[in-house]
């Protein structure tokens, strides 16, 4: 008697644990999403970095990538670009060039931007900054954990 309990103990747990192992991949299923149509467009700022001052920066963002390199066009050959991790991009390319965007906007409108690869956010806002469209970027430096802000004008 005492057998059989136990055995019909293991049979029902045993059978629970493959339902539930089933049924997980199901609900593991990640969405991924778009840049905003407000942040998409092409930028034009200074960048703030403590090792080189202020730089200036072209930023392109469209509907799934993210290029940044320099407003000069002499420099454009340093340019990278950054790809929403949906599965075209997933597939070939490399982590450290995908990113992936929060479902919605935070509390104060921020969108979050983080890189696969560094797992380092960047919050983007669409604002008016000196009566002008721009683009706010709100990010922690790595080198110093400081919060740092900048400005981008829609060229």
């Amino acid at each position: 008697m005492k057998f059989s309990k136990t055995l019909s103990v293991v049979a029902v747990t045993l059978g629970v644990g493959i339902i539930a192992t089933e049924a997980q991949p199901v609900h593991a299923k990640t969405t991924t999403h778009a840049i905003p149509k407000t942040l998409q467009g092409t930028w034009l700022g200074n960048y703030h970095d403590d090792l080189f001052g202020n730089v200036p920066v072209k930023y392109r963002l469209t509907k799934y990538s993210f290029r940044q390199g320099s407003s000069k066009a002499s420099e454009n050959a340093d340019a990278r670009t950054y790809y929403v991790n949906i599965k075209k991009y997933r597939a070939t390319k490399a982590k450290s060039f995908l990113f992936k965007v929060a479902n919605k906007a935070n509390q104060h409108g921020y969108w979050k931007l983080t890189l696969l690869s560094a797992n380092q956010p960047v919050y983007l806002k669409h604002v008016k900054h000196n009566g002008k469209t721009a683009l706010k970027m709100y990010y922690k430096s790595s080198d110093t954990n400081k919060a740092q802000t900048s400005y981008f004008y829609h060229q």
